[in-house]
């Protein structure tokens, strides 16, 4: 049988490598080797589905196409019944050479867009009817030269800011038929600002 002082001695050794042990296993000496728990490592899964930036970048410039579109849409249908407006109305002759003009182009674009919106799988675009501003009733109201200046104003102001759309989305359209179809028009709308902008010259 041992004696009681070595059975203490064996048991303060037991201690001590039972300590060292733990002190190792925690990272002891400045050498972490951590290895999160299962339930952090699930935690910490990334989804494969998860978008990765190039994929956000993508997904946001299709939205901007789509986004575009729309507007486009809204912005034709508009701009046919302002011009079918004048045509009507128009008592100066360039006002009124403009006006057709600009509403054959404006049904051929107007056309085009709705292809686009469909091959989108959009909704129809019946629900965009509707014009933005007061533009139309403010003009219906006048007759003669003030509405001869007054529409040539503001068609001189839309088709600006469409350009400027169009212009974005040329530059930035992931859809290269969107692309295509905003880069065909930029010609024809700046030939329209420089007549509508000639013809507001003549009506000063």
């Amino acid at each position: 049988m041992r004696s009681l002082p070595n059975m203490k001695r064996s048991l303060s050794i037991l201690i001590l490598l039972c300590s060292l042990a733990g002190w190792v296993s925690c990272g002891g000496g400045g050498q972490s080797d951590e290895r999160p728990a299962d339930s952090q490592m699930v935690a910490e899964h990334v989804d494969p589905s998860t978008k990765f930036p190039q994929q956000l970048v993508e997904t946001d410039t299709l939205q901007i196409d789509r986004a575009f579109v729309d507007n486009a849409i809204q912005s034709a249908w508009e701009t046919i019944a302002l011009t079918d407006l004048a045509v009507q109305k128009a008592t100066h002759a360039s006002v009124h050479e403009i006006a057709q003009t600009m509403a054959r182009y404006y049904r051929q674009l107007y056309a085009s867009l709705l292809r686009q919106k469909q091959e989108q799988r959009k909704a129809d675009s019946d629900s965009l009817k509707k014009f933005t501003d007061g533009s139309r009733e403010a003009l219906e109201k006048l007759s003669g030269a003030a509405f001869d200046r007054q529409w040539i104003e503001k068609m001189v102001t839309r088709n600006e800011a469409a350009i400027s759309r169009y212009e974005a989305e040329a530059a930035a359209a992931k859809n290269k038929d969107i692309r295509k179809l905003a880069d065909d028009a930029l010609p024809v709308m700046k030939t329209h600002q420089q007549q509508l902008e000639t013809c507001r010259t003549k009506l000063q």
